[in-house]
């Protein structure tokens, strides 16, 4: 995943479409907000595609849970294990 935003000296800098780095001083009060969460997005070490997907596997151990045996709960850990196993391999 290629970064917008880096953390420089404690200041949060923003890349805009030529590549070229931009504190976030220059960048108006109204964006400031989207810069953050963009800049926090980015720190989880997901793609957007798998971000995505979280509440899809949730809904599918909630599943699981609701009738709890011994597959059910082995497949919750699975799907746990698979969401651990993504943020690593992508970092």
């Amino acid at each position: 995943m290629k970064r917008l935003t880096i953390n420089q000296n404690n200041k949060i800098k923003v890349k805009d479409i030529y590549g070229k780095m931009h504190d976030c001083k220059d960048v108006p009060n109204e964006f400031y907000g989207c810069i953050r969460k963009l800049y926090d997005y980015e720190n989880t070490g997901y793609t957007i595609d798998f971000i995505d997907n979280i509440p899809h596997i949730l809904k599918d151990m909630r599943e699981c849970l609701l009738n709890p045996s011994v597959v059910n709960i082995r497949m919750c850990l699975h799907m746990i294990d698979y969401i651990l196993n993504t943020k690593e391999k992508d970092r």
